[in-house]
């Protein structure tokens, strides 16, 4: 039996790679972005907006009604704003939690009701290592990753007696471009210009060369967690990883310390 999963955010970066290797394993792939015109991957290419109810509703019935089942939803759609948390707006920040947090939320609970009837499948919600650990800068966008963390973290123990593994992925730094929009959102002008011009080059170093990885690693730890019966709760992803959660685990003056020598 063909094996279905709904993809979010699969125009570029991870989520196209993710796709694309769940296509290659034989999977029926439902590759959704709110961006569906660059849609260059998967069986079926829908435009969803995840913060948009309703279009999760529709997209959830359009697998479910053409394949009669979801084995797997993988959350990967995000909004990466940076900016110190006196300059993030109250609204910017909303947005971000609604694409980051909300999200996968509101695709989770289109697809359990399915998962539960079938008694299997994963949801698969895409974080980061800033989901363990925060960093000035981008304050608002670890926030909602952690919040990604707890939420998942809960759901994990809710559905496991249903027979629905629920994974989260922690990246480090991925080459996906992201370190080129970061100077567009940024004031360098403003009282925070050189926390920017310091994150400018932390993101650039994290994003490329050695300490990078590339969307085809964290898409090869998706897939495996997908099809594995037994998953881990949490899959870190590339050289920096491990080292920046087991910093997490220092004191809180002394990963303070630690923040102030970085930026």
């Amino acid at each position: 039996m063909e094996r279905t999963v709904i993809v979010t955010g699969a125009a570029s970066g991870i989520g196209e790679a993710t796709a694309r290797r769940f296509e290659s394993n034989g999977w029926h792939v439902y590759a959704t972005d709110i961006d569906d015109g660059n849609l260059s991957v998967g069986d079926e290419r829908l435009h969803l907006d995840v913060t948009d109810s309703d279009e999760v509703d529709e997209v959830v019935g359009t697998v479910v009604d053409e394949t009669g089942r979801i084995d797997c939803v993988v959350n990967n759609a995000g909004n990466p704003l940076a900016g110190a948390v006196e300059e993030t707006s109250v609204e910017d920040a909303r947005v971000q939690f609604d694409v980051n947090l909300h999200g996968p939320h509101r695709l989770a609970r289109a697809a359990l009701p399915y998962m539960r009837e079938q008694g299997d499948g994963t949801v698969i919600n895409m974080s980061s290592v800033l989901g363990r650990v925060s960093l000035p800068g981008v304050g608002t966008y670890c926030a909602s990753k952690h919040s990604l963390e707890a939420l998942t973290d809960a759901l994990r123990v809710e559905v496991a007696p249903h027979g629905v593994d629920v994974v989260l992925v922690e990246p480090g730094g991925v080459e996906t471009g992201f370190e080129e929009g970061v100077a567009e959102s940024l004031d360098f002008d403003g009282p925070y210009g050189e926390l920017y011009r310091s994150l400018e080059r932390r993101v650039e170093n994290l994003m490329t060369g050695l300490l990078a990885s590339s969307p085809d690693d964290v898409a090869e730890k998706v897939v495996a967690a997908a099809e594995t019966d037994d998953p881990k709760p949490r899959y870190t992803v590339g050289p920096v990883s491990k080292p920046l959660v087991a910093s997490g685990y220092l004191p809180s003056k002394v990963q303070d310390f630690g923040r102030r020598l970085l930026f």
